[in-house]
């Protein structure tokens, strides 16, 4: 997950209270497991369960306060276990406590007091879990999708630019990964004459268009975020993100235009939910980079001659 997607993700979840909080773990929940996986319980009178997680039989509690208390905090999960000991243990053998913010150590050992208490009580508990703001967010990162994560940060009202950065480096990560490592030697600004090069990739009827398209991404500043991506990963993986691209483009049957839109769809299919005009606009725009760096695409003299 893109780390600025993942910060902002982390301070939108602080900021949930009570039933807010209550409705995002709800809604956390559905993403992950589907409304045929996840059951969630009414907002009252639910007796110290939020919601259970079917396949691994699993009670889940929630507590947002306003600010931490830690009478208020131990009284309200023992309260909630004890409900959960007296109407749930028996069918479901897991509980989980779900914090809006960071744990204190102290509180992470309430945890081991309850699971001897149901061991005392000779109850079939298999795990006793409470998990804080850092733990929900390294289950979202290595438990979800990126297309959920997404779901999420949409749920959430993250801003879309961070969604749509993330769905470009979820791309890019997915290109590089499993690809052998090559030191080659990488030109990152080489000069192009982009007009050049749209003539000798494009018909004369796309040429016109083509050109106003990489003008609208070039003055808008897309291409120049479509970079700044790029240039947070090793020089190695930018080569390796080179080559996989190129492969994937010539693989594609077409002239250069029909071969640019289907591999659009291809990656938007892949790592989108659906159709989203900012998400394709900016996969198309990857694209367009690549093309302007002389990734894909018949040459011109001038880049024949630099790579000789």
């Amino acid at each position: 997950m893109d780390k600025a997607l993942k910060a902002n993700l982390k301070e939108l979840i602080k900021a949930k209270r009570g039933f807010e909080f209550e409705a995002f773990v709800h809604e956390m929940h559905l993403i992950q497991y589907g409304a045929n996986g996840y059951q969630p319980t009414r907002e009252r009178g639910d007796q110290g369960a939020e919601g259970l997680i079917l396949s691994s039989r699993t009670i889940l509690a929630a507590y947002a306060p306003d600010a931490y208390d830690e009478k208020k905090f131990i009284k309200k999960i023992n309260d909630d276990f004890d409900e959960y000991i007296k109407t749930w243990a028996k069918d479901n053998p897991r509980w989980e406590m779900l914090y809006n913010n960071a744990l204190a150590p102290g509180q992470l050992k309430v945890a081991d007091a309850l699971t001897k208490l149901a061991k005392n009580k000779k109850l079939p508990v298999k795990s006793v879990l409470i998990k804080g703001i850092d733990q929900i967010m390294h289950s979202i990162e290595n438990e979800f999708s990126s297309t959920q994560q997404r779901k999420l940060a949409h749920y959430l009202g993250a801003p879309k630019e961070l969604m749509v950065f993330d769905h470009i480096r979820s791309i890019i990560d997915d290109l590089i990964s499993g690809v052998e490592m090559s030191t080659q030697n990488i030109e990152y600004k080489l000069a192009v004459n982009i007009t050049d090069k749209i003539q000798l990739n494009y018909t004369l009827a796309d040429r016109n268009f083509a050109e106003e398209e990489y003008i609208e991404l070039s003055s808008d500043g897309t291409l120049k975020k479509i970079w700044g991506i790029i240039s947070s990963y090793e020089p190695e993986q930018i080569n390796s993100l080179k080559m996989k691209i190129k492969r994937e483009f010539n693989a594609l049957r077409g002239n250069f235009k029909v071969k640019l839109g289907l591999l659009t769809q291809k990656y938007m299919d892949k790592f989108t939910s659906g159709q989203d005009d900012d998400f394709e606009y900016f996969t198309r725009a990857l694209l367009i980079y690549c093309f302007e760096q002389c990734m894909i695409g018949k040459k011109t003299i001038d880049e024949k001659e630099s790579s000789e």
